[in-house]
């Protein structure tokens, strides 16, 4: 019972932070490797347990240990003038995120044959009203019951779709991959930005200060890491075996063709996967901006209502025009997932740099041992979004 009730005390952070992150523009990056490739990016979906696992344990340590978030532990370690430079790159993944997000929702609107412009407009007025009052404990209570629900339908998508045995052990759990193929490593950077994003660092090591943790609730906060990594993934494998089962028109998925796809599961299939799309985004927008307020202003040291509320308007109300000027989703979305493994750099590294750091840990610091598991997992994921920004580029000559 003692362990469960540590378990029961610190849950929220690091379980919220890896259910976001299967958004929408996961989701369709992941339908979008089955389309393209059949089982094969399943393999490197679970690798990608890993890192995730290693990179999210160490942000829920700093919020714990160090009792900070990332955004302040810049700001404390570096000084204003590094924490100001530093909080260019977190605003503009948020602003990346929010156009990510609004794609998403668009998508959901457009499953479902509602008008997309009025929809997102409706979406960020509810969005706005939600987060204005940035308390993260009433937020928690609503987001834990929607992260559940939309963890079980993914399960049972993944129960109606049938799995080819055979072929998915020998390709989709084989080592052996065309990774040099550019439009198997453009899905496979889009996977890795799918999965490990900037905003994740800011929310899980925020949120966890924010419960008042200490060093003696490591553990636990490492066991929920650990949970919400390994379903994260599996769930983003289940996407990619649903993915197997559409047919990609010139190469890439539309919403038309998700849309015929799932139709033949029954006429309501559409429906609930528009609503799902709507809900899943909305659900992102939440994290992502609790996220923004403890990464950009914590490294500013901002703490007024007045200046997140700015900080809000100035990075959503832009990336709600571009969602709102461009006709291709799906295209947009897989290209920010490649774009977010450079974005990420910067967070990566100042992240590395605080949990080495004895006296900003108390005492609690990365051992060397630990530090090089850290950064030869920050760098393999580095190394893939290279790759994938490498095809990005080629396929733009």
């Amino acid at each position: 019972m003692g362990r469960m009730s540590a378990l029961l005390r610190v849950f929220g952070p690091a379980w919220l932070v890896m259910i976001a992150d299967v958004d929408v523009a996961s989701i369709i990056t992941g339908l979008q490797s089955g389309s393209s490739w059949g089982y094969r990016m399943v393999f490197v979906m679970l690798v990608l347990t890993v890192p995730l696992f290693l990179i999210q344990d160490a942000a829920g340590r700093l919020g714990a240990a160090g009792g900070m978030g990332l955004g302040k532990a810049i700001l404390n370690k570096h000084g204003k003038r590094v924490a100001a430079v530093a909080s260019i790159p977190m605003a503009v993944s948020d602003f990346l995120e929010y156009v990510a997000e609004f794609a998403g929702i668009a998508i959901g609107f457009t499953l479902l044959h509602l008008p997309v412009i009025p929809g997102l407009l409706a979406v960020f007025a509810l969005h706005a009203f939600v987060v204005i009052g940035r308390q993260y404990r009433e937020a928690e209570v609503v987001l834990i019951p929607v992260s559940f629900v939309l963890l079980g339908a993914i399960v049972a998508s993944g129960l109606v779709f049938p799995i080819d045995i055979p072929r998915f052990v020998s390709t989709g759990l084989s080592p052996l991959q065309p990774y040099t193929e550019s439009g198997f490593s453009y899905l496979m950077a889009a996977s890795i930005g799918a999965v490990i994003m900037p905003w994740m660092l800011y929310f899980q090591s925020g949120a966890t200060s924010r419960k008042n943790l200490g060093t003696e609730h490591v553990g636990s906060i490492r066991t929920e890491t650990l949970l919400g990594a390994l379903v994260s993934e599996i769930m983003m494998s289940i996407i990619v075996i649903d993915g197997t089962r559409i047919a990609s028109a010139g190469g890439f998925i539309s919403v038309s063709g998700i849309s015929s796809a799932i139709a033949a599961l029954g006429e309501a299939a559409p429906l609930l996967m528009g609503i799902g799309f709507v809900a899943a985004g909305f659900l992102s927008l939440v994290v992502v901006s609790l996220g923004s307020a403890w990464g950009v202003l914590d490294g500013l040291g901002l703490k007024s209502q007045s200046s997140f509320v700015t900080l809000y308007l100035t990075e959503s109300i832009p990336a709600l025009f571009v969602v709102m000027l461009v006709a291709d989703y799906i295209q947009l979305l897989l290209n920010l997932m490649v774009i977010y493994t450079i974005v990420v750099i910067p967070s990566i590294y100042f992240l590395g740099r605080a949990v080495s750091d004895r006296k900003l840990m108390r005492g609690t610091s990365y051992s060397r041992a630990q530090m090089t598991v850290f950064w030869t997992a920050s760098c393999l994921v580095v190394a893939g979004g290279l790759l994938g920004v490498a095809a990005l580029l080629e396929g733009m000559v």
